[in-house]
């Protein structure tokens, strides 16, 4: 796989670098564009795929990091990133999708654009270009940028600031060409723009927020500029209408892309999160959302970012209908800790469960005294716990001297595993979201869940396995600069100069501005309808808009500060998590103020984390002191396409720049906790 990945890179690179070679010259089907005859609106809107799904990989990878997601099997990338005990594997798709899908069409734009005076494709060519390389720089800390695209098929690596001030430099001119008239008869930028429809004020607003997102990350640098940091949000989005997002569909046939293989037309974040049923929440994520910092206060928006579950389902006598049934939200898995009840983590166990059995009719599991007591406290704990999750029309659960039976009856949900540890795993409901071109997919807006161990009788009876989420849906718009990102990092800019007054108005703008950007997508799919199922169930708690006297309650709780003076920069970061949903810039957060260290002066801990139980390192190497930089998950390894075919130059930059920290090269698990170079402690 990883030879035939190289070999498409190899292809595309030779007819990149050799587009005006006679040998090439052949007579051009206009149905089929060739590299020369490829119009700046065709490449537009690829690139902007690529980026869109590099970004979407990435942004879900680094997200498990920073404790929002992770992965039902313990072994899998996302939840050893979740566990801080990352692999290689979680790097591939973000940087093959971008080298491989975006990065090598840009030149070709860039250079068509210049010859037909479309001025503004090749400010977006820039755009994409700066917003692509200062991603992978983020995430690899050093990457091939100068000779990245060309003939030499073992490029040199340039450090991740090299990258930044490249990057900035393309959007400054981005910005330049962007407030200046195309030439007479250049195509028009709406001909081909995906994401602002050719808005040019949308897109200058956008240059100005990456500048003030760049310049923020830089916080641990003698770099960083407050003050150019606020003039740039001056110039950045002022409002919600000035975001720049993707529109996305839910479409009914495949479309299948070239790389990746997925359809054109949904949420790459839905397609790197929610298509398969492997992801879950963390608890630690949703008990932000349910009871942040012990408020005992539920945020609106948790019935719409967490998913749930029918349950305590009870079929008619003939089987071919629910008749009565209730709602389960998601528990999230408890990375941090125990959950009640357990003696050890949950991971210490079985991967947990990807899909549930509904029975069809009763179903006896039988778990031993011994085999419970090796990881509950005691049979009574466990007992609890089961009857928790059902009620006496579902599940019948008998103690004898030396078992625990549990009866599973028609239209319960269990755990088809003989491992005591599955039980409870229901509680962790489905991330998984239907597509109408999937199997399982009902209709445009039905994008429940309904694969189980028996979809047939789940799709047909629309007993719903999980509702989905607000981001990772696939009509779901992915956000690529917000309003509301721009207020918590002015919050955070003025907090840190003192100005608590000017940060507090900027904290609660912020929330505000969250709301009414979810509420208008909300209201979007409420008229289309996605508010019933196709079978007729309500799910408009999951789908349909926050009333405002729900958000007039929560702002006015104890879930948010209700003062300048009591205001600190963990409410700040907190409430920006949540309203960034799945962006790569969270991990960068995470990361520049130090993960749970507190030793970031004059906060605090920002991030109230404990550290992942289940911690396992068996492929990574990482200091033992919560206080170091080298604690904690500070990049991602070169991808196998580097290691593997560029070994050379990858161990050569690696030794050279972290030779003093024993890196012995590109594979040397150490790399993991080397810090890119905007993210040393001071």
């Amino acid at each position: 796989m990883k030879k035939l990945l190289y070999s498409i890179l190899s292809l595309i690179l030779i007819f990149g670098a050799t587009s005006c070679e006679n040998w090439l010259d052949v007579n051009t089907n206009p149905d089929k564009p060739n590299n020369e005859s490829a119009s700046v609106e065709i490449r537009l809107p690829w690139i902007q795929h690529y980026y869109m799904y590099a970004y979407g990989s990435a942004s879900v990878r680094t997200t498990a990091a920073a404790q929002i997601l992770t992965n039902v099997a313990k072994n899998n990338h996302i939840s050893r990133m979740a566990t801080w005990d990352p692999w290689q594997d979680m790097n591939i798709t973000p940087y093959q999708q971008w080298f491989v899908g975006a990065a090598n069409n840009i030149p070709d734009i860039l250079k068509k654009a210049q010859e037909t005076g479309a001025y503004h494709y090749e400010a977006a060519g820039l755009v994409l270009k700066s917003m692509g390389y200062m991603m992978m720089a983020d995430l690899f800390g050093e990457i091939p940028y100068t000779n990245a695209i060309g003939p030499d098929f073992s490029p040199s690596f340039d450090t991740g600031e090299v990258v930044y001030e490249g990057c900035m430099a393309d959007i400054d001119r981005a910005i330049e060409l962007f407030s200046q008239p195309q030439e007479p008869g250049a195509t028009p930028l709406s001909a081909g723009d995906t994401w602002n429809g050719g808005d040019v004020n949308k897109w200058i607003k956008l240059c100005w927020g990456l500048k003030a997102r760049w310049m923020g990350t830089l916080s641990k640098t003698d770099k960083y500029d407050m003050e150019a940091i606020l003039a740039a949000i001056s110039k950045a989005p002022q409002s919600n209408a000035e975001n720049t997002k993707v529109t996305h569909y839910n479409v009914e046939t495949s479309s299948d892309a070239p790389i990746n293989g997925d359809a054109f037309g949904p949420n790459t974040i839905y397609n790197t999160a929610a298509w398969g049923t492997g992801q879950r929440l963390n608890k630690w994520y949703i008990d932000i959302l349910t009871n942040l910092n012990g408020s005992g206060v539920e945020d609106p928006r948790a019935d719409k970012l967490i998913p749930s579950a029918m349950c305590n389902v009870v079929l008619s006598e003939d089987g071919a209908s629910i008749k009565t049934y209730e709602w389960r939200r998601d528990a999230g898995v408890n990375v941090q800790g125990l959950d009640e009840g357990w003696t050890v983590n949950r991971y210490a166990g079985a991967s947990i469960q990807a899909t549930y059995m509904p029975a069809t009719e009763d179903v006896k599991k039988t778990y031993s005294h011994s085999d419970i007591l090796k990881y509950y406290t005691s049979v009574d704990a466990f007992v609890n716990n089961v009857k928790k999750l059902y009620n006496e029309a579902t599940a019948t659960v008998n103690v004898t001297a030396t078992d625990v039976e549990i009866t599973y009856h028609p239209g319960a949900l269990y755990s088809n595993s003989d491992n005591v540890t599955c039980v409870e795993d229901v509680k962790y409901v489905n991330y998984r979201a239907d597509a109408v071109y999937q199997t399982y997919g009902l209709s445009k807006t039905d994008m429940n869940c309904y694969i189980s161990g028996n979809p047939t009788l789940t799709r047909n009876l629309g007993f719903v396995q999980g509702t989905g989420a607000f981001y990772t849906r696939p009509d779901s718009d992915a956000d690529i600069m917000t309003y509301s990102e721009m207020c918590f990092l002015k919050a955070e800019i003025l907090f840190r100069k003192g100005d608590k007054g000017g940060a507090y108005t900027a904290y609660i703008e912020g929330i505000k501005s969250h709301f009414a950007r979810m509420n208008e997508k909300l209201n979007t799919w409420q008229g289309s309808g996605a508010c019933t199922t196709a079978r007729g169930f309500d799910v408009t708690f999951a789908y349909g808009p926050m009333a405002q006297s729900e958000i007039d309650a929560y702002m006015a709780s104890a879930a948010v500060k209700q003062s300048a003076a009591d205001l600190t920069m963990s409410d700040i970061m907190t409430q920006k998590l949540i309203a960034l949903g799945y962006n790569y810039q969270t991990w960068n957060d995470v990361r520049r103020f130090n993960y749970n260290a507190g030793n970031i002066a004059d906060f605090g801990v920002v991030y109230n984390y404990k550290e992942p139980m289940y911690r396992m390192m068996a492929e990574s190497e990482f200091d033992t002191n919560p206080q170091s930089d080298r604690y904690y998950v500070r990049r991602m390894m070169q991808c196998y396409l580097e290691t593997d075919y560029n070994t050379v130059e990858t161990d050569k930059t690696l030794k050279e720049l972290y030779g003093q920290y024993g890196i012995e090269g590109g594979l040397d698990p150490k790399v993991y906790s080397i810090p890119v170079w905007w993210d040393w402690t001071k």
